[in-house]
Order: structure tokens, then C-alpha cells, then sequence
């Protein structure tokens, strides 16, 4: 048996880190208007923001359609060529995009290795690190069953949250929950998206500024570095490295003892969220559950 993994840029890994962690990796297509671009590849992230404020005064609304089945298929074929038999492939949370089930329902077409399509409940960073763990345990010989143990007890830990300009785009494409209490449109501020365990989004509330989200969602993590085990925590942002650079220092700040990465809303989730966008993403450390796995 050999096991590979497959996910996409949507995971906020980029084609060198790709190949050091021996991940396949496909581009996710970014469409402005009639024209096709595939992140990471011809659309770095700060060009796509760039093009995102230019486009704002042609009303023009950029999306991100799903990778293509016969991509997925014809890549499928080239890795077993190569001797894999089975592929963990690490999707988008079903809550934003349609690409799992897409993914299940085709499956059976792929007859050239076996398909294990992995809902990974999240985005960036924390799909990301789904896709790291699996591609660990794959070349240490893990089954896929295993593999996929080891995926729920990380999806299980973590969590994201979002503070954006405005939700309109979601609201557009029906990929967040505006009913409720939380129901931004009607509240004053920038609204604040979270993940929930299910893999949806929903609108958690509003800030009336930038650091008061940040406050919510530090106080959001406390919670989590109260659990006996080690947590990952990741700033997220859509091109603003000013805020974000006040986000870490605020951070380190309050909790000296934990590292804080930081991570760039790439172009396939900045669609949905904008160029305002600051986010906070965690959960616990990927490797430490490498660790167990070795343990065993």
C-alpha cells in the first residue's frame, strides 16, 4: 500500500512546501470576469488584492469555482502511475464549498486507485494542517483508516473566526448564515464570522473596531490553552500587514508563552471575505499528534 495526499491552495500552502512535505497539490481557479487565473500559480496574493480594488471600480465580482473533476481524475491516474493506491484528499470545508460531495458522488469513476475525500471543516490554515498531518503519517507508512483517526482528532480541536467589511458576498452565494441574532446587516460594525463545528459559517456578532475582534477572539483561545494539550494559533490576513503586525504584538502580549504564526487570506477564501479581512485560527498542534502516532 502507499498512501499520498491531495488537497488544494485553498489550504494556504504554496508549491514549495508542497513538495517538502509531499503533498500534491492543485491550484484553485480564481475567476475576474471572463478570465481564469489558479492561485499561487499566475495570481500571487498580493497581485489578486491588487486586482480586487481595481475590479471594485468596474463592479466587477471575482469567484472561485470548484477544481474541475477531470483535473482531479487526471492527477488521481498520475499518482497511481506512480505506485499510489490509495489518496486522502483533503477538501474545503463543505460549509463554503461544494467540492467533498462533488468529490464522493465521482469517486467511483476513479478506478485507478482508491478515493478518500476528507472534509476538513475549515480553511487556510486549518485545512492546511489536516493536509500536513495526513502527508506525515502517509510516509510513515500509516494506513488511510488511520490516517483519517488522526484528521477527526485535529478537525475536532479547531477553530476560526473571521472579522470583515462586509458579508455581502456570502450572503450572495448563500455560504453563511445570516439568520438570527447575529444577524450583521442589522448590526452596527464589522460583522464577525466564525466556523462552526459542523463546517458552517455563521455571523457571530459585530466589532465596531478591528482590536475589539481581536480582543473576542483572544479571549476565544483562552479557552483552548486551558486544554492539556499544545495549541497552534494563526493571524490571518487579507493583505494588511500594518494590522496585522498590531494583531501579534497584541497577542504575544497577552499569552508570551504561545506561538503565533501568520498567514495571508490567500486569493480563493479572499473572495468570499474581501481585502479587509483579519482573521485568528486554531487549534491544537498538529504534531503533537504525530507524536502519539510514534508512541503507539
Amino acid at each position: 500500500m502507499k498512501v499520498a495526499v491531495l488537497t488544494d491552495t485553498s489550504a494556504g500552502i504554496e508549491f514549495v512546501e508542497a513538495k517538502q512535505q509531499q503533498i500534491t497539490l492543485l491550484a484553485a481557479p480564481i475567476m475576474f470576469g471572463n478570465r481564469q487565473y489558479h492561485e499561487y500559480q499566475d495570481l500571487p496574493t498580493a497581485d489578486y488584492y491588487r486586482l480586487l480594488r481595481l475590479a471594485k471600480s468596474k463592479k466587477l465580482v471575482p469567484t472561485a469555482p470548484q477544481i474541475s473533476m477531470k483535473m482531479v481524475h487526471q492527477t488521481c491516474d498520475e499518482l497511481a502511475a506512480t505506485g499510489v493506491t490509495d489518496v486522502i484528499v483533503i477538501g474545503p470545508s463543505l460549509g463554503i464549498s461544494g467540492f467533498v460531495n462533488t468529490l464522493a458522488a465521482y469517486a467511483e469513476n476513479i478506478t485507478s486507485l482508491h478515493v478518500w475525500p476528507w472534509d476538513s471543516r475549515g480553511i487556510l490554515t486549518t485545512m492546511g494542517d489536516q493536509a500536513r498531518l495526513a502527508a506525515t503519517l502517509a510516509v510513515q507508512g500509516t494506513t488511510p483508516r488511520e490516517i483519517l483517526e488522526q484528521l477527526k482528532r485535529l478537525r475536532d480541536t479547531t477553530h476560526s473566526a473571521f472579522v470583515v467589511d462586509s458579508i455581502k458576498p456570502l450572503l450572495r452565494t448563500g455560504e453563511v448564515n445570516g439568520h438570527g441574532p447575529g444577524n450583521a446587516p442589522l448590526l452596527p460594525g464589522k460583522p464577525i464570522l466564525v466556523f462552526e463545528s459542523s463546517g458552517k459559517m455563521r455571523v457571530a456578532g459585530s466589532a465596531l473596531r478591528l482590536k475589539g475582534a481581536m480582543s473576542d477572539f483572544l479571549d476565544d483561545l483562552a479557552a483552548a490553552l486551558a486544554e492539556a494539550v499544545p495549541v497552534k494559533a494563526t493571524i490571518l490576513n487579507a493583505d494588511q500587514p500594518e494590522t496585522t503586525a498590531q494583531w501579534l504584538a497584541t497577542a504575544q502580549k497577552r499569552f508570551p508563552s504561545v506561538k503565533f504564526d501568520v498567514a495571508e487570506i490567500g486569493p480563493s477564501f479572499g473572495v468570499h471575505v474581501g481585502d479587509g479581512a483579519m482573521g485568528l485560527a486554531w487549534s491544537q498542534d498538529y504534531q503533537s499528534l504525530i507524536s502519539v502516532e510514534n508512541e503507539k
